[in-house]
């Protein structure tokens, strides 16, 4: 076993981190929640695959309640929080997305020609 400090994991934090999460708190706000640094967070994920998958689970049920919140009508600048903290927590799904206007130049219309040549078979 290599010396340095033991570590703090607990498995008993595969069903806080879900928990907590599950209220809608950042995987960040556990780790202060617990009082360790994001950093000894990201090592328990590398290490401990129970610890990782429930990570994953905390921030699929993140994103539900920050989804519900939504849904349930919450009006005003909360409702803006909600829709910034899902493009982060799930930004696969909450992304903006980005439309490209193409156009030619000083911004006119795009110039194109086509040329089709004809071809007689055999000759």
């Amino acid at each position: 076993m290599p010396a340095g400090r033991p570590t703090t994991y607990d498995p008993r934090y595969c069903e806080e981190v879900v928990d907590f999460m599950s209220q809608g708190f950042s995987l960040t706000a556990f780790a202060g929640h617990i009082r360790c640094a994001r950093s000894t967070i990201n090592e328990w994920m590398a290490v401990h695959e129970e610890f990782s998958e429930a990570v994953k689970i905390g921030q699929a049920t993140r994103t539900a309640k920050l989804e519900k919140t939504l849904i349930d009508g919450e009006t005003g600048p909360k409702v803006t929080a909600h829709i910034f903290a899902l493009k982060n927590a799930a930004p696969e799904e909450w992304k903006d997305k980005v439309q490209q206007e193409l156009t030619g130049d000083g911004g006119g219309p795009i110039n194109h020609s086509l040329q089709v040549t004809f071809v007689k078979p055999g000759g």
